[in-house]
């Protein structure tokens, strides 16, 4: 988790929080307050994340480094019908602590999601698959298909169903999948 990477650069630096909080540009702030980012009580949102990078010398991308995994590829394009594209479309530099992730990009705005949006998703194990039960997944069928929607279970125990995310996509009731990825992060470039 990323506060967890918080705490441990601090560590490694030898820094309390009161000397990253006296770090913060342009006015500081409190060793309170950095102590609330690293335990995850406070979010933290995009300038504090990079308020924080200045204060303990380090780039915005090196808190999401986790030194024990690596770079996640991006391996598929979600089109507007949520069918995924089997293409490579470059290197994620966050590595999350999910066993199994997986990412794919979108190639235009559907519902919550942007053109260029790059979703991460953590892929499940059979005992597991109750965790996807309503939630956005990346699922790839019996036939090796990758879709991308709205997962809801079904009665048979080994099919499930994906609502479409946007008018033109179709539901696909009695999927028989191989493997279901929920969504667990969201990536949006800010030039978008």
């Amino acid at each position: 988790m990323l506060h967890a990477r918080l705490r441990e650069i601090r560590k490694s630096k030898g820094l309390t929080l009161q000397d990253v909080a006296d770090r913060v540009k342009p006015d500081g702030t409190t060793a309170q307050t950095i102590g609330r980012l690293e335990t995850g009580v406070r979010t933290l949102t995009i300038d504090w994340i990079d308020k924080i990078a200045g204060a303990l010398d380090v780039e915005p991308a090196d808190l999401f480094a986790f030194p024990h995994a690596g770079d996640i590829l991006i391996d598929g394009a979600v089109t507007a019908s949520g069918s995924v594209l089997d293409q490579e479309e470059g290197l994620l530099p966050l590595r999350p602590t999910m066993k199994n992730p997986v990412a794919v990009r979108f190639l235009e705005n559907m519902g919550q999601y942007h053109s260029g949006d790059v979703v991460v998703c953590e892929q499940l194990t059979q005992e597991t698959l109750h965790r996807a039960a309503g939630c956005d997944c990346l699922v790839k069928d019996e036939t090796g298909r990758r879709h991308f929607g709205k997962l809801f279970p079904t009665r048979e125990a080994d099919t499930i169903m994906l609502a479409p995310i946007t008018a033109s996509g179709s539901i696909k009731a009695s999927l028989k999948v191989d493997m279901v990825a929920p969504a667990i992060a969201l990536m949006r470039s800010l030039s978008h």
